[in-house]
């Protein structure tokens, strides 16, 4: 099935983008470590299959195609997927260590009490009123928003329904989220006790049945306070699954350096990774609380129809490879930012998964790959000098600024747009990526007596093909030391970082290198 996506994952945001792909008709395989599938279609259907105690072993090809093999136990031939979506859960891990504390039938983690008072009967903890339930939350680190939404909710159940004494001791809480500010209110009105630490925290004393004692000093009385808990919850944190590693080797994906696969990239928001066709869903791209789910789901469902239905398609010429010039010293294969090159006795792009950034092209030892409007011939027409507008007036330097389309194209077209002043004579050079502007480029726009070069890039972070900036970087530095051994200035080339938004700062920066520019005079040599 052409359209099949694999769905990797077995929690709620998983088997929503499941349901959500089958009420478009769209076939999915959900494959899972677990040993059983946490939930099920509403409906049985042929379009959905799923496979338990099932890991990925190997991948190959690209967007449309991807050639998937599942480590079945006695192995079976790779499959075709048009896209993959990854949508594991994240591990919940209670921090009883952290405050010196043990698991005990009266020392329970978050997901424990919510589980248990989740349950028809709370006969597990012999829930009556009167007794004490100390809650702690964010003493020893950040606490999430939906961690401190699940501990305020269990507060509560107690507090009403139970009949309990609750109290929270925590240190940093994050009320920011939606409806939280009122879910506190909604807690201090039932009775909920908030102890907040800043200096001093409190200490913990386990004895031999597990009950917890805890002895504070108070930061606004300033007085010491014991309190004996009958009911101790240790708050979670929340780790990235261990797989998601195997997964970013199979699939060779960027990770963040929290582990999740998703890099801190602006790009790569909200559910992309930096392969076509492979999106990061739930809890494998972060930590997201379960409010957000829902449209977690749907923004993944909207997007694998929009890659399915090819909208999402990168426009313009693709990178080829000429076999006869190929040298196979695989430089274009290691650089590739989106893997869009495979190798089949030599490497070959891959077109559906290409994003035609430049960089192979540009780093290309052979100059054996070429996009057709980023060749250096077809450059070199748009880099023809700006006429003079007034023959009498003084020096007014030609200058080609390089602009990356997607931060610098479009922040001098706010520029224009909202009527800032630039340079007369500037030409502007839009490429899909700094990361093909290439030694070559440079040295043409001196060629065709550009007085002065501007090169700008995405900031560190930012570029779309994650490293294409540094590439740019690095050619210019080269560049400069080129051109002061012969004979010009290095300062003549210029490199500058820009935002999409930053029309006023791409403004200033033309203006004040044709000043500096104009100052130096012109350049006057033919290379």
């Amino acid at each position: 099935m052409k359209e099949r996506t694999l769905l990797l994952g077995n929690g709620p945001v998983a088997w929503g983008i499941a349901k959500a792909l089958l009420s478009e008709n769209m076939p999915v395989m959900l494959v899972t470590p677990d040993t059983a599938a946490s939930a099920a279609a509403d409906d049985p259907t042929p379009l959905l299959e799923v496979c338990t105690e099932t890991r990925v072993s190997h991948c190959t090809g690209s967007a449309g195609n991807f050639q998937v093999a599942l480590g079945h136990p006695h192995g079976t031939p790779p499959l075709s997927f048009a896209n993959i979506v990854i949508a594991e859960d994240g591990i919940q891990r209670p921090l009883f260590s952290l405050y010196g504390l043990s698991p005990a039938p009266t020392v329970l983690s978050l997901s424990e009490i919510r589980k248990i008072l989740a349950s028809p009967s709370a006969s597990e903890l012999a829930l009556s009123a009167g007794k004490t339930a100390v809650f702690i939350v964010g003493l020893a680190g950040e606490s999430y928003p939906h961690v401190v939404e699940a501990v305020m909710e269990s507060c509560l159940t107690l507090q009403t329904e139970q009949g309990m004494k609750t109290m929270i001791l925590t240190r940093n809480l994050k009320v920011g989220a939606s409806g939280l500010e009122a879910m506190y209110q909604k807690t201090r009105d039932a009775g909920v006790v908030y102890v907040k630490f800043s200096d001093t925290l409190p200490t913990f004393q386990q004895d031999a049945a597990g009950k917890v004692g805890i002895a504070f000093m108070d930061d606004i009385t300033r007085m010491p306070f014991t309190v004996q808990a009958d009911i101790t919850v240790v708050d979670e944190a929340i780790d990235p699954s261990p797989y998601l590693k195997d997964l970013s080797r199979i699939f060779c994906l960027d990770m963040d350096s929290a582990r999740y696969i998703q890099s801190d990239n602006v790009h790569r928001l909200s559910v992309f990774t930096n392969r076509k066709g492979i999106l990061a869903a739930g809890a494998s791209r972060g930590v997201l609380s379960p409010s957000a789910w829902q449209s977690e789901v749907q923004e993944t469902a909207i997007t694998l129809l929009s890659l399915i239905k090819g909208t999402l398609t990168t426009p313009g010429n693709k990178a080829e490879i000429d076999a006869g010039a190929c040298v196979r010293c695989l430089t274009c294969f290691r650089l590739c930012p989106y893997h869009a090159i495979t190798l089949n006795t030599r490497p070959v792009v891959m077109t559906d998964a290409c994003e035609r950034c430049g960089m192979c092209a540009a780093e290309c030892p052979a100059k054996a790959i070429r996009i057709d409007d980023l060749r250096l011939q077809a450059v070199s027409e748009r880099l023809k000098p700006m006429p003079i507008k007034n023959n009498n007036a003084a020096f007014t330097p030609f200058l080609v600024a390089f602009c990356c389309t997607r931060s610098a194209g479009r922040a001098k077209e706010l520029a224009i747009l909202y009527g800032l002043s630039l340079p007369d004579r500037l030409s502007i050079v839009e490429v899909p990526c700094s990361g093909s502007i290439s030694s070559e480029y440079l040295l043409a726009a001196f060629q065709h007596q550009a007085d002065g070069v501007l090169v700008f890039t995405c900031h560190e972070g930012n570029c779309h093909s994650e490293r294409g900036n540094i590439l740019a970087a690095r050619r210019t530095v080269h560049m400069k030391n080129v051109l002061k051994q012969i004979g010009i200035d290095p300062n003549r080339l210029l490199l500058k970082t820009l935002a999409s938004n930053m029309a006023a700062e791409f403004a200033e920066n033309a203006n004040k290198f044709e000043k500096q520019i104009a100052k130096a005079g012109p350049l006057g040599i033919n290379l």
